[in-house]
């Protein structure tokens, strides 16, 4: 599935390409508007040197802030969708276990169901997750699971019947968690303005400082700029847990689909 936004577009791609489209660039723009600047405005920045850094070290600290935080939540929302994805394929592998207990047909039943629906999540699915899609062929599996379940008969213990609902609704909800772990567009759209805007001052703050060599300014520009969008694309490939180099991979979906030798 194709990237909706362009954060997400950031969160799909490797760092190598990540430098050379968006690095590198970043820092060539950065780096030929102080020149450009200095060339211009030259007369100017001498009287606006002594205000300028003040008004940096400012903005400086406030996108700091914005931008840690969006990282450490990038983070953990990482974390958490893996610990669900985790969750979710361990329950499944409870449901298979305990199915048997149903019946011969039913517990046969129910472990095609989970084997069909861990093969449709790892290989369908997965790429619609990306932006936050599903795959209703999976939702179509969970239905059938669901069905198998309540119209088993033949069960006198009606605590198994129990049991194995409680496990599939437990399933459920691990797979609503799972899908939601990709931002929104419109909230993911909102978030790449927030961390565009503070890449846009970090480079163009930069072009009004005067620094006493114009070798040394150009390295500290280079740095501030490199190192800001750098952190921008480490946010993209966090809010986006299923795509890109730094993803969730659908492994534990796989080994549930694959039956095992007896």
């Amino acid at each position: 599935m194709l990237p909706t936004t362009f954060l997400s577009w950031l969160g799909s791609m490797s760092f190598d390409v990540a430098f050379v489209l968006v690095i590198l660039p970043t820092v060539l723009i950065a780096i030929v508007g102080t020149l450009l600047v200095r060339t211009i405005f030259a007369g100017l920045l001498t009287s606006a040197s002594s205000v300028g850094p003040a008004k940096n070290q400012v903005a400086a600290e406030i996108y700091a802030v914005v931008l840690g935080f969006i990282i450490v939540y990038g983070f953990s929302e990482f974390n958490e969708a893996r610990q669900n994805v985790l969750k979710e394929t361990a329950t499944l592998g409870r449901l298979m276990a305990q199915a048997p207990l149903a019946g011969e047909e039913t517990g046969q039943a129910i472990i095609a169901g989970v084997r069909g629906y861990s093969e449709t999540v790892a290989t369908k699915e997965w790429p619609l997750m990306a932006n936050g899609g599903e795959s209703r062929e999976a939702l179509a599996w969970l239905r059938t699971l669901d069905k198998s379940i309540v119209t088993a008969g033949g069960i006198t213990d009606g605590f198994v019947k129990m049991r194995l609902s409680t496990l599939l609704d437990e399933v459920v909800a691990r797979r609503v968690d799972r899908i939601a772990a990709a931002p929104d567009p419109a909230l993911a759209e909102i978030i790449f303005q927030l961390l565009l805007v503070g890449v846009g001052l970090a480079i163009v703050m930069g072009w009004f400082l005067r620094g006493p060599s114009i070798f040394v300014h150009l390295i500290l520009v280079a740095l501030i700029s490199s190192s800001v969008i750098t952190m921008m694309v480490l946010s993209a490939q966090l809010l986006y847990p299923f795509s890109g180099p730094v993803s969730i991979s659908p492994a534990p979906f796989l080994s549930l689909a694959t039956p095992r030798e007896e």
